[in-house]
Parts: structure tokens; sequence; C-alpha cells
């Protein structure tokens, strides 16, 4: 999968993505596709068919020839073809207003920008539909600052968002508070590689995970969270959503736009009093 994101422009052929994993091409696709319920290929064309999405709504700027090419379609008509089959609209139709339309349909307005509930049991939490903020709240709260690299062991969770996701992060937090001694109140970070509100919970794909030296679980997987500038919004005691940032700020920025090389972030840490905080973390770059 990181292999694919890091090449969504130069989409690898079947025996090249099998040999990246030291498997024949007809064991590597049975055990993709037993895994993520996709064949090898048809994630890696969802997955350029989501970062072009992601560039025409953030990107106005650049023609839609561009994209396609940097997305790795051999042409316009090629583009034009998978574009529509999997967005049910042109590539114009969606930079023109179309996503929102799609984002509310297709994923839903409850699960199009999922988030992690720290307290799994708080189920009005985690099932609570989204509100739009009053205008101009989100705004006044968020500061753009420039964060350093982090180094993450985490673990993947494919498939998963709301309650589910937040249950299996909350495992996460448990297994390693146990066999580790993790300080109950260390950081964690949850990453989103793609923008959340195109992807529906059958592909939806999020790392979750903590910056420890301490962490011995074979099985978690490394990372190193790129440094930049990030549009950050601090919270405590409540669960505020990527999609609020992006209606009350990005949408209306006219110094700043989202930076689509670098991940989504999301940091969450206990209080002193046991009570959840932390930040959700945009990537942006000056227009």
């Amino acid at each position: 999968m990181d292999l694919m994101l890091d090449s969504v422009g130069d989409p690898l052929a079947l025996k090249s993505l099998a040999a990246s994993a030291s498997y024949s091409s007809f064991h590597f696709d049975r055990i993709f596709r037993e895994l993520t319920g996709f064949s090898a290929v048809e994630y890696q064309r969802k997955r350029r068919l989501r970062r072009a999405a992601h560039l025409l709504r953030h990107e106005p700027d650049v023609a839609v020839f561009r994209i396609a090419q940097d997305c790795g379609f051999p042409s316009n008509a090629a583009f034009a073809k998978a574009f529509k089959q999997q967005f049910a609209m042109s590539a114009k139709e969606w930079r023109d207003g179309g996503w929102r339309a799609y984002m509310d349909q297709q994923v839903g307005r409850d699960s199009d920008v999922s988030f992690f509930v720290a307290e799994p049991d708080n189920l009005e939490v985690i099932l609570a539909p989204y509100r739009a903020p009053e205008p101009g709240t989100i705004a006044a709260r968020i500061t753009v600052r420039s964060l350093p690299a982090v180094t993450l062991r985490y673990q993947r969770f494919f498939g998963q968002s709301g309650a589910a996701l937040s249950i299996a992060c909350n495992d996460l937090i448990r297994h390693c508070e146990e066999l580790d001694g993790v300080d109950r109140c260390a950081p964690w970070y949850g990453v989103f590689d793609e923008d959340p509100g195109f992807t529906g919970e059958s592909e939806y794909c999020y790392d979750f995970g903590i910056q420890s030296d301490a962490v011995t679980d074979p099985h978690l997987g490394v990372r190193i969270l790129p440094a930049g500038h990030y549009a950050v919004l601090e919270f405590h005691k409540e669960w505020p959503r990527f999609r609020s940032m992006y209606e009350d700020w990005l949408d209306k920025q006219t110094v700043w736009r989202l930076d689509s090389t670098r991940p989504h972030i999301e940091k969450v840490e206990r209080d002193a009093d046991g009570q959840w905080q932390g930040w959700l973390a945009l990537p942006v770059k000056k227009r």
C-alpha cells in the first residue's frame, strides 16, 4: 500500500508489486485480496483516482490533464472514463462542487471524516452526526505551525471507521500499556494518507501508533511523519473533525492551501485527570 501511494504517478505492474513483497504474482494478488477485499490492481486504480479527486478539489489552478498525468493515467480519455466510473461525474463537475454531493451522498455526512475517539464506551460522541460549526468559531482557533518529524511505531487499520476503529485503537493502547508499561499520559498519533472525506469505510486506511522506543511488539510497523507546516486545531474534552477545519478555515483561505504530499495527523493524550486532549493537523503550503 505504501509503495502504491509513493508511486501514484507511475502505476506499478502486478509483477512489480508482487516482487516488492517477495511473492509470485498469483500468491500476492490472492493474499492482497484476502486482506483488503480488492485485487491489487483494483486497489491501485482506486487510490490513483482518489488522489486525482483530492487534487481536483484542492489544486484549482492545476489543469485536469496535468492531474491525470500526475496520477498515472496514460491519456485524458482514459482518465475521464475511469473518473466517471468511480465518481459518477466528470472531473470538471467534481471540481465545480460535485465533490461535496459525492461526500454527502456516497460516503455519508456521519462518516465523511472519521476521527479517533479515545473512549469507545461513549457511543453518543462516537456516533454523533456531523454538525457544521458556527462560522468563524473553528477558524479562530487554528494556528499554522512548523511541526517536527516524528518516528512512529504503528498499527495499520484497513476497512474500519467510527466506533469499530475507536475500539481497535483503544485495544492497541491497552496492549502497549500492559506489554511495555507505556505511560498512561503518553501521546498517540493517528494518520490519514488520503482525504478521508472521499474514502468509504471499505477502503479506509488509518495508521495509529506511538512515538516510543520502549514499544517492543514486533508486529508494529515504523513510519516517519514528515515535518512541515500544518494548520493545527487544539482540543480538550471534545472531538472536532477535520471537516470543520476544511469548511470553516481551509476553503476560505487566501494564503494557505492543502499540501497533498503529506498526511493528515491527529495527536491525542490524557491529561493529569485522565481527560483526552490533543490536536488535529492539516498539512498546508502557501498558495
